[in-house]
């Protein structure tokens, strides 16, 4: 690396991109960047084109088959008094469970 800059973030987390590394990627504030993480660090890409009907479409495509097969799974049925006693018992059991096992 020719150029090592050593920065440290501010109270907020942010840091701020040296001008030179700007002024080379064409970075200004109209300019999305892609923060990924990588191992034990971070890349940050300049984002030139952002397509977000095809990424809504991607979900869609992904999302739509999952929620066919749990269609009913989430009942409206947090009142129903029944429903909550069970599951309280079920939460119980598993927390006196937890706590045997620690013992």
């Amino acid at each position: 690396m020719e150029n090592i800059i050593i920065s440290k973030p501010n109270a907020k987390g942010q840091v701020v991109i040296p001008k030179y590394i700007r002024d080379v990627l064409n970075i200004n504030p109209s300019v999305y960047l892609q923060i990924t993480l990588f191992g034990s660090g971070i890349h940050i890409y300049p984002i030139t084109e952002i397509k977000t009907a095809e990424i809504n479409e991607r979900k869609k495509l992904t999302l739509s088959p999952v929620l066919e097969i749990t269609k009913g799974a989430w009942v409206d049925d947090k009142d129903d008094r029944a429903y909550l006693k069970k599951r309280r018992a079920i939460e119980l059991a598993a927390a006196k469970k937890r706590r045997e096992a620690t013992w």
